[in-house]
């Protein structure tokens, strides 16, 4: 009997801790039961109930600055860096039209959107001057900027930006360097890393023939400042090579001929001649924001024509060659 006893009693046990067993495993399920059931509510409830409009924060929306582009490539290059810095100095976003000339051969990043309403107009005053009233636009409306805007001080906050907008498209890169490479190949280089390359970009054209812009105050730097400047780049670089761009490379070729000298033969684009000097370490700059800008995205060392503009003219009376140039540049 004792041992039918102690039989009985460990089934007893063991019945009651099944029980209890089972009874926690319900419990549990039934508590996650819950808590999916409430989550699941909550889920349905954020997205499917209807706005409160009263509680409801607006979205801000975006504001748009943009640029009537005027001119060939420097004065382009100009309006697209000062639209740019202008914009994100107001925290807003730069846009150019669809057929922007500068997507073509840069890698710039504007979108185009269509079309803008809200929209006011800022005209530059003068033009050859910075006009830092540009920096207070009311951002409670779009912009429409007109002018060529011809400053650094305009984008000088976000040249690292700009660097990367200006890179130069693959095929404008490629067709570039591979002209670069002849060029120098002509002069039995084969070894680029024992030279200093300098840029000498020579603006004449209009503003030699163009008796308008000639009365006005434009000028083409004279034969003795670009020997000059060569001559400054040399007792620095013994290794000076120098490269010619120009709208009248014949003029260069009579005057410049010595065994450092090449000139870029080939009627390019005005962009591959620019892509090609890019590839040089310093610059030699005579006048033209189209040199302006073969300097500034060289980088280096800058000279520049100091008399420009004519002295006296009405151009040189509006002209401010403290925020055209940058100050590190040279002025010879």
């Amino acid at each position: 009997m004792k041992l039918k006893a102690a039989s009985w009693s460990k089934h007893i046990l063991m019945l009651v801790l099944t029980l209890g067993l089972c009874l926690v495993i319900l419990n549990n399920y039934n508590e996650q039961n819950v808590i999916n059931s409430v989550s699941t509510n909550i889920i349905t409830n954020v997205y499917s109930a209807k706005p409160n409009k009263g509680n409801a924060i607006p979205r801000p929306l975006k504001k748009y600055v943009t640029v009537e582009f005027s001119g060939r490539l420097g004065n382009l290059l100009f309006e697209y860096a000062s639209l740019y810095g202008i914009a994100k100095h107001h925290n807003m976003t730069p846009i150019v039209d669809e057929g922007c000339k500068l997507k073509k051969h840069f890698k710039i990043s504007a979108i185009s959107v269509k079309p803008l309403v809200n929209l006011k107009r800022y005209v530059e005053k003068k033009g050859n001057v910075f006009e830092e009233n540009v920096f207070n636009l009311d951002t409670k409306y779009n912009w429409t900027l007109k002018g060529y805007l011809q400053s650094w001080k305009y984008f000088i906050e976000n040249s690292a930006d700009i660097r990367r907008e200006f890179q130069f498209k693959e095929n404008v890169q490629t067709e570039a360097i591979k002209q670069f490479q002849e060029i120098i190949m002509s002069k039995n280089i084969t070894n680029v890393n024992t030279y200093t390359f300098i840029a000498v970009h020579v603006r004449r054209g209009d503003f030699v023939q163009n008796q308008h812009f000639v009365d006005y105050g434009y000028t083409s730097a004279n034969e003795s400042y670009i020997n000059n400047a060569m001559t400054k780049f040399r007792s620095q670089f013994s290794n000076a090579f120098f490269i010619f761009s120009s709208d009248d490379i014949s003029w260069c070729k009579n005057h410049f001929n010595k065994s450092n000298i090449a000139f870029i033969n080939k009627k390019n684009s005005a962009e591959v001649d620019m892509a090609i000097l890019s590839h040089c370490n310093h610059t030699i700059v005579t006048t033209g924001s189209y040199g302006w800008w073969t300097a500034w995205l060289i980088g280096g060392t800058t000279i520049y024509f100091k008399d420009f503009p004519r002295k006296g003219s009405k151009l040189d009376k509006i002209f401010n060659s403290t925020t055209y140039n940058p100050p590190h540049w040279i002025a010879m």
